[in-house]
């Protein structure tokens, strides 16, 4: 039933099986390009908390950030779907998933399923970066990424981050799939402008 779930956001709404040489699609029945309408409505619909964010240094990238108020998304694993927007058009976007109270062991067993339902859809994943931090004393951070490249442009990433505390003797892990087109941002089409209070289409171009 578990990799039932975890296999589920990538059919979810009808999306079909890709092949590894076909460009990614976005998960849960999103497009490239989309503005944040059907996000939004969905997460209406599903009574999904929405996040919007805007980092002061981009001022033309929005980040939505939809989770419910407990558990995980709708019929999946992922706890929190995060879309990002340039211009409004959707160009990435990453589920997260994370379990509380499960110890390392379990999640990097989950994430190691994952990886080869990944593998087996579009092709195998190759070794990524590995990362070692320690930004306090005592607490260790690594994270490790594989990654597929299937178009110019477009790649997924799956990344599992696993934080040690010596001094509590606690441990925990995290992973993420990202899907990315960057191929999007070079396309033209009216600019998208995300609100708190909704989401606006101004007439003619940027």
């Amino acid at each position: 039933m578990r990799a039932f779930l975890i296999c589920g956001f990538l059919v979810f709404h009808g999306v079909s099986v890709l092949w590894a040489a076909e460009p990614l699609q976005p998960p849960f029945g999103l497009s490239w390009g989309d503005s944040p309408t059907r996000l939004v409505d969905w997460a209406m619909r599903t009574k999904l908390d929405q996040t919007v964010k805007a980092p002061a240094d981009q001022p033309r990238l929005k980040v939505l950030l939809v989770s419910p108020a407990r558990g995980t998304l709708p019929g999946h694993d992922a706890t929190t779907l995060e879309a990002r927007f340039m211009d409004g058009k959707l160009f990435e976007v990453a589920l997260h998933y994370t379990y509380p109270g499960r110890k390392s062991a379990f999640v990097r067993a989950q994430f190691a399923e994952l990886r080869k339902i990944l593998s087996h859809r579009h092709g195998p994943l190759q070794m990524g970066a590995k990362t070692r931090e320690e930004p306090l004393d005592g607490v260790v951070t690594r994270s490790t990424a594989y990654q597929i490249e299937p178009a110019p442009g477009s790649n997924l990433m799956l990344v599992m981050t696993e934080v040690t505390d010596a001094k509590r003797g606690d441990k925990s892990a995290r992973f993420s799939v990202v899907y990315h087109n960057g191929g999007v941002l070079q396309q033209e089409g009216p600019r998208v402008i995300i609100r708190r209070d909704g989401v606006d289409v101004p007439p003619g171009k940027p």
